[in-house]
């Protein structure tokens, strides 16, 4: 069986999606004293046992911002007949290889000033959230699935892909921004070359909010 070596990710970010990955943060770096746990976390916990605080990856390393898709309970797809059916599938964690951006803008309309400046703005309200995920499969003995290989999670991103409905989504930088399900427009897959055993690819999604009507019977 032929083993092949992770190189470092940071690295690969910047040659495949133009993304810079910046170093560790070392907390002496502000107070000159060497893992001093106070440098700029005045007033945050410290926990003792990491492993309370991150999942962890196989290597013993925290997985930062993992992201959860879960199929919602009206989920669809199509058939070979063009047939819409229930989509089944297991919970899946995306790679822990990942990043996401995120973008969104305000639905308004302008209306210019009559030799004035500036315009005046109508807002109507927020667009959906613009969502993209880059990231790379990679030999992953830490995946809860048990898809410890990249061609088993890219298998898996294509089955998701086929979902006809919109995606629950799970993960912090989703809550914050108060985003629970989204809708994939479109996946890409990418070789790197020179690296036999890791895939690019790419997620781009939006913001799905389920819209609640309620309807007025007179009978």
């Amino acid at each position: 069986m032929i083993e092949f070596n992770v190189p470092p990710l940071a690295g690969l970010f910047l040659d495949a999606f133009g993304v810079k990955v910046g170093g560790i943060y070392r907390p002496e770096a502000s107070t000159g004293k060497a893992d001093d746990p106070s440098g700029l976390f005045t007033g945050i916990e410290i926990i003792e046992d990491i492993n309370d605080a991150y999942e962890m990856s196989a290597l013993g390393t925290p997985i930062l911002w993992p992201i959860l898709f879960s199929k919602s309970d009206l989920a669809k797809k199509y058939n070979n007949k063009g047939e819409l059916i229930d989509f089944n599938s297991q919970d899946f964690r995306l790679p822990i290889a990942s990043i996401i951006s995120f973008r969104r803008d305000k639905i308004m309309s302008t209306t210019k000033i009559n030799g004035g400046r500036g315009s005046v703005k109508e807002i109507y309200g927020f667009d959906d959230w613009q969502i993209t995920i880059n990231g790379f499969l990679i030999p992953d003995a830490s995946q809860p699935q048990g898809l410890k290989n990249p061609l088993q999670q890219e298998k898996e991103l294509i089955k998701w892909d086929n979902c006809a409905s919109r995606v629950d989504v799970f993960g912090e930088l989703f809550s914050v921004r108060g985003i629970k399900s989204l809708t994939i427009k479109g996946i890409n897959f990418e070789p790197l070359r020179g690296k036999p055993n890791i895939r690019a690819y790419t997620i781009n999604a939006l913001s799905d909010e389920p819209i609640e009507l309620n309807i007025k019977s007179s009978i």
